[in-house]
């Protein structure tokens, strides 16, 4: 092994063909991590798969160990067996607040990894795309139960700052960056954007181009729904400019919310226009949204940077999504853009839909998201883990 390379890091995250919140941040990130000259192998401590299915193709530096399961009270011992086992020269958490479980419990003991990590020797980085201070619990299953809320935030903070006992953290916003800190001066937190996957240049397809077709994508049920989208979808129909539109949805239920897509499109079956697409494939992602002229967010919350939006303006769609909390400051953070509407205001939605279609400036701001998306691509985001974690092991044994 040659010394530029050296290292062999471990990824602890979600991970294709699994479907928990995360895996396909997972997987680019993990490419580029093994892209990196200075890192020799990258060892993927993974979910366990609920169903026997094929692993991708990953070539000769990755490789997948599923050794953790959703909701298991087991994740912690799992992940510290796993790493004495691969003895890797740091470890890297992607993670947000329910990665590991949905349940308090099996969430907080998952949580607790990166810093028991680093306490057996093994250096530990955290990617943290959300944090509890920065969500707003009404909007999650934890609505209206104040009690269960309260225990969440205390919880929440011994938990985060335990996270923060990590050899480092990153967050992908400034805001969670600067929550982070007033609340832990003394540890090593960094704002490091979420990164855009795909930095290969595509030819750029204009607006009018296009079919004329919204699309939406995600885990629907909880903060994230349709309700509100499919109301602005009917209104606009009504309008002899927009009899020929479109709306494809992409995705699944929430874990929390079985059924939910199925009761939206049994309710909405006779809907003109309306489509169903189901689980978008990673390979399918481009075309989904270069397919569409409007990405619509119908969000009544926001709990992090969002990927979907990453994923809108690097393939030129333009995003409507709602003039709220993560979606200001990610906006502000990274020179994004969009047309904006109040939570739950189905005409608000369409009026802003209206514009992302018809408005001259429309093709403008899809260009400039597009620029400022392709200027943090994620292996800039993956160089400054592989030399975190270079410098964190530099002379020390490993796991």
């Amino acid at each position: 092994m040659n010394e530029r390379s050296s290292l062999k890091i471990a990824l602890v995250s979600a991970f294709p063909p699994g479907m928990l919140s995360l895996n396909e941040y997972g997987l680019h990130l993990a490419r580029e991590l093994a892209a990196h000259p200075q890192v020799a192998e990258v060892v993927i401590l993974a979910d366990k798969l609920p169903l026997a299915l094929d692993e991708l193709d990953l070539g000769p530096k990755l490789r997948v160990e599923r050794v953790w399961r959703f909701n298991s009270l087991a994740t912690l011992p799992a992940l510290l067996a796993a790493l004495r086992k691969e003895k890797p020269d740091g470890v890297i958490f992607n993670l947000q607040t329910a990665t590991f479980g949905d349940r308090e419990a099996t969430a907080a003991l998952g949580l607790l990894s990166p810093m028991v990590s680093r306490l057996i020797g093994c250096p530990s980085g955290v990617i943290a795309h959300n944090i509890i201070a920065g969500i707003d619990l009404d909007t999650t299953i934890l609505k209206g139960q104040r009690l269960r809320q309260g225990i969440v935030r205390g919880g929440g903070r011994i938990v985060t700052a335990a996270m923060c006992r990590a050899s480092y953290l990153t967050t992908t916003l400034a805001s969670y960056r600067d929550l982070l800190v007033a609340a832990q001066p003394k540890r090593d937190i960094s704002l490091v954007p979420h990164g855009t996957f795909d930095s290969t240049p595509r030819p750029w397809l204009a607006l009018a181009s296009r079919p004329k077709r919204i699309v939406t994508m995600g885990k629907f049920g909880t903060y994230k729904r349709l309700e509100t989208l499919i109301a602005a979808f009917q209104q606009l129909r009504l309008d002899p400019r927009h009899q020929d539109l479109e709306l494809v949805i992409g995705g699944t239920d929430h874990p929390n919310m079985a059924g939910y897509m199925a009761g939206v499109a049994a309710t909405h079956s006779a809907q003109p226009g309306l489509i169903f697409r189901g689980y978008v494939a990673e390979d399918d992602i481009a075309t989904f949204f270069e397919s569409a002229r409007v990405s619509v967010f119908d969000y009544d919350s926001t709990t992090g940077s969002s990927g979907v939006l990453h994923q809108t303006a690097s393939y030129g769609a333009v995003p409507v999504f709602p003039h709220i909390g993560d979606f200001v400051d990610l906006c502000r953070d990274e020179g994004l853009n969009g047309y904006n509407y109040e939570p739950g205001d189905a005409a608000g939605m369409a009026s802003a839909i209206d514009l992302a279609l018809s408005s001259p400036e429309a093709e403008h701001l899809a260009r400039a998201n597009r620029d400022a998306a392709m200027g943090m691509p994620l292996a800039q985001v993956a160089a400054f883990h592989v030399e975190k974690i270079a410098r964190l092991s530099a002379g020390k044994m490993r796991c």
